[in-house]
């Protein structure tokens, strides 16, 4: 009897739940902000990485935020508006937010760079997080039920999240944004350039 040859299928990742909390219709939303203090380092290694590795910074920012919620939410995918440091440069993409092999830096970046390439320039209304990369932190409410502002300020990086304190518990995104850096410096110093 021949072996029967079955084609390889990448299963499509389950969506993930983001939040602590389903919404309660009676409850309004009520957003808190985060905010790290500014690092120079962390700059640093970003902008040594979009050298090195050719890319811009919202796609290590983007693959550093998929691991960071794959480290602290599970596996699966998210819905994510991302702003460029151009106010006018914005993408909804779907993210693979991942810890775990074959799901490498290297596969995050790649992730986070076709995501990006192939994604329409247009809003689509339905993301529940955001990335948010601006030249200065604005005063805008994007509504997002999570929301990572970067910015820059005298050669420091601001990681700033925004969210819902009705859907998610204080110690939930302390952990998001103590695994966000540790996420970052393994994308920027880990991975090769995507493809």
């Amino acid at each position: 009897m021949a072996d029967e040859v079955r084609p390889f299928v990448t299963p499509v990742p389950a969506p993930l739940q983001v939040a602590d909390r389903p919404a309660e219709e009676a409850i309004a939303p009520r957003f808190e902000i985060l905010r790290i203090p500014p690092t120079s380092e962390l700059a640093a290694e970003l902008d040594g990485a979009t050298e090195w590795l050719g890319v811009r910074v919202e796609e290590i920012l983007l693959a550093a935020l998929g691991r960071a919620l794959g480290r602290t939410r599970g596996e699966g995918a998210v819905t994510v508006d991302v702003t460029g440091a151009h106010r006018w440069l914005f993408h909804t993409v779907s993210l693979i937010c991942s810890d775990v092999p074959p799901m490498g830096p290297t596969e995050m970046l790649q992730g986070a760079h076709t995501a990006l390439s192939a994604a329409p320039g247009r809003p689509t209304g339905q993301a529940e997080v955001s990335l948010n990369v601006a030249a200065e932190q604005d005063g805008t409410d994007g509504g997002h039920l999570l929301e990572l502002r970067v910015h820059r300020t005298g050669g420091l990086l601001h990681l700033d999240w925004r969210y819902d304190a009705t859907r998610f518990d204080d110690y939930s995104v302390e952990e998001l944004a103590e695994q966000f850096p540790l996420a970052l410096i393994e994308i920027t110093s880990d991975a090769a350039a995507p493809l």
